[in-house]
């Protein structure tokens, strides 16, 4: 990897040696720069947690990708810049008490000062800041956080809506080797993963959030919900001028 490579495809020009703040920085960047998008997946292009052709993919030829591609890639970034992280494995929420297979997300944690904090670039929409895992809350526009502890194994990360904390994934501590989750990643590329049915590409903004399905683009600007439809022709430009997507060169 090389770590200036990198600064410059998430734009961050310096970072200032405190860890914490140059953290906050990271994460905001990362999901401000690097979308979230399943497109290989959909074009049935294979996905193989190999760190060098990831680095490739987001870094080089300015892509994005799915939690074991922008985790595993931030893990190595962190890694590099000395900090103390590790990759866990999440289990995702479904709706209220059902859950998709267990330990097929991949995050991480980095301890600061003996303190910890979820981290997490590859979820799609997730909080801009590291999350601390003593429950306090985190309020930024994508909404408000927080880790509140099931039992003495499991912790659940909850984001509010409509004054209800609702639970989005669960997970423990134990640190995972980045090949634990070979198994999940072919998973989510075969035809039982809802990320083979539709296309997924977003990113977050200073406002919110833009996003791009198979049909629609859907602008979220302080948490309201604009729509349009785009035409099928049209795809490939949007992805450039919105995203910085180029599939022909990818």
């Amino acid at each position: 990897m090389d770590i200036t490579e990198y600064l410059e495809r998430i734009k961050v020009d310096s970072l200032s040696g405190d860890q914490m703040k140059d953290l906050q920085l990271l994460i905001k960047q990362n999901i401000y720069n690097i979308p979230f998008e399943n497109l290989d997946v959909i074009r049935r292009i294979p996905i193989k947690l190999d760190l060098e052709q990831i680095y490739r993919k987001v870094v080089i030829n300015r892509r994005g990708g799915f939690c074991y591609e922008l985790n595993g890639l931030f893990h190595w970034l962190l890694t590099r810049l000395g900090y103390e992280v590790k990759r866990i494995s999440a289990t995702v929420a479904k709706n209220k008490n059902e859950w998709y297979l267990q330990n097929t997300h991949l995050s991480n944690i980095v301890t600061i000062n003996e303190r910890e904090y979820l981290v997490d670039v590859g979820f799609g929409d997730f909080s801009h800041s590291p999350i601390p895992l003593d429950g306090e809350e985190v309020e930024d526009i994508g909404g408000t956080y927080r880790i509140e502890r099931v039992n003495e194994l499991f912790y659940d990360l909850q984001k509010i809506d409509s004054d209800d904390w609702l639970t989005k994934f669960r997970f423990n501590t134990e640190a995972r080797e980045y090949l634990f989750f070979e198994e999940a990643c072919q998973l989510n590329q075969s035809p039982a993963s809802h990320y083979t049915k539709k296309i997924i590409v977003t990113k977050g903004n200073a406002t919110g959030r833009i996003t791009l399905t198979d049909h629609e683009v859907i602008t979220t600007i302080n948490g309201q919900k604009t729509k349009r439809e785009y035409l099928l022709e049209e795809r490939n430009v949007i992805l450039q001028e919105l995203f910085g997507i180029n599939l022909l060169n990818a």
